[in-house]
């Protein structure tokens, strides 16, 4: 970074298979921001967000259009069988497995879904050396991935003592970077594919990653989003002047629905899953915004410096520019797309079947507003990829003639 230009920082959510909109989000963006001076040279992201900050620190010694271009090609070139073999040839082991821990043997399932094929997919599309060189020539000053530390002992306080970890590569003083008061630690390391997996790591469908490195960090991780979906303070205490936040949720609530019909019916399964998940991923990234903002507006009346934030670090006030979807639109994009392109069955057994399959999977608890948000995370399909990377382009283009927010004000969209 050149001397008195600002650090401007990208902060990338996790949601799984919604990665695409970021993609397609940043396609638009870098080029727009470099053309005003402002290209960025920080990247923290989690689970799908962790895989875009890696993609792009990879990329990052290209020009700002050619990173774009590999971003979407890569995303559009992704399809299921790129990420988890068919649940089909999954289905006995995890059904043997579920009936053998029923009966006290064994200690029961691991994930529904078998991910060795996103682990070669990984390690074939993640240029890691790239990564590396591009931080020490100063292309990059920072990259980090956040994932959830699962806890090692089998004892009931063991579930209480996960915690959040950024493994982070950078040239910057990252002194600052943990949080203890929200259990979050700072491994540095170069970034591997094992540290992007383990982040993408979806609860449940995914199974958790062993991370052999750096020394004393080891152990069991899933996906980053369980704790720490918006890492916003990391890179705030990285130094940067400028961030830009691209979400795979949107980014404020919704509004306030109206009376409840009489007949309205009762929530599913499925329905109930999606509040959880969305209360995880979302609720809390929306909350942290609000806090950065709130933040800014007490340095614009204060001064920066005047005030500490939870860990004693001086405050100051960070222009934030936020790219995300509205409130459902990807849920009904997944929908839409799965519907026109299967129906009710799969053109191609088995070759097309394995997101099908899910669908079908997940139309036995529900068929609401939930089956469809639960699919949006897991439809890794390349029609829905291609629509995300539209309606991430469009965002982008919206953001950017919002503009820049450091008031606290919440603009529409944002």
């Amino acid at each position: 970074m050149s001397e008195g230009a600002e650090r401007v920082g990208i902060v990338l959510t996790g949601a799984a298979a919604r990665g695409a909109f970021q993609a397609g989000a940043l396609a638009q963006l870098l080029p727009a921001l470099a053309r005003r001076g402002m290209t960025p040279t920080v990247a923290i992201g989690t689970s799908a967000g962790a895989i875009n900050a890696a993609l792009w620190a990879s990329y990052a010694h290209l020009s700002t259009d050619e990173i774009g271009r590999r971003l979407r090609g890569l995303w559009v070139g992704t399809d299921s069988d790129d990420i988890f073999r068919h649940p089909l040839l999954t289905l006995p082991s995890v059904t043997w497995d579920a009936l053998r821990s029923s009966v006290g043997l064994g200690g029961g399932v691991d994930a529904l879904l078998d991910t060795s094929r996103l682990v070669a997919t990984a390690g074939e599309a993640l240029d890691t050396v790239q990564i590396s060189a591009n931080v020490d020539h100063g292309i990059v000053d920072a990259v980090g991935v956040v994932a959830t530390r699962m806890p090692a002992a089998a004892d009931p306080a063991a579930v209480s003592s996960g915690r959040s970890v950024l493994f982070l590569d950078t040239t910057l003083d990252a002194s600052t970077v943990a949080d203890p008061s929200r259990a979050l630690d700072v491994a540095r390391s170069r970034i591997s594919a094992e540290h992007v997996v383990a982040s993408s790591a979806i609860p449940l469908a995914f199974p958790a990653v062993r991370v052999s490195h750096p020394p004393g960090i080891g152990g069991w991780y899933a996906d980053g989003g369980i704790r720490l979906n918006a890492p916003l303070r990391p890179a705030v205490q990285l130094g940067v002047d400028r961030l830009v936040v691209v979400a795979a949720h949107a980014t404020r609530y919704g509004d306030a629905p109206g009376p409840e019909p009489a007949k309205a019916s009762q929530p599913d399964l499925a329905d109930s899953a999606a509040h959880v998940l969305h209360a995880v991923l979302a609720d809390r990234m929306v909350e942290d915004l609000a806090d950065l903002r709130w933040t800014n507006s007490l340095c614009s009346a204060m001064g920066d410096g005047e005030l500490v934030d939870r860990c004693g670090e001086p405050l100051r006030r960070i222009p934030v520019l936020t790219v995300a979807p509205e409130p459902g639109q990807l849920a009904a994009v997944a929908d839409s797309v799965l519907r026109d392109k299967y129906g009710t069955w799969p053109w191609r057994w088995f070759d097309d079947s394995g997101t099908w399959l899910l669908g079908r999977l997940l139309r036995s608890v529900g068929d609401g507003p939930g089956r469809a948000e639960l699919l949006s995370y897991l439809a890794f399909e390349s029609e829905y990829f291609a629509e995300q990377i539209t309606l991430g382009s469009a965002a982008a283009d919206a953001a950017l003639a919002r503009g820049w927010s450091d008031d606290g004000r919440v603009g529409a969209g944002s």
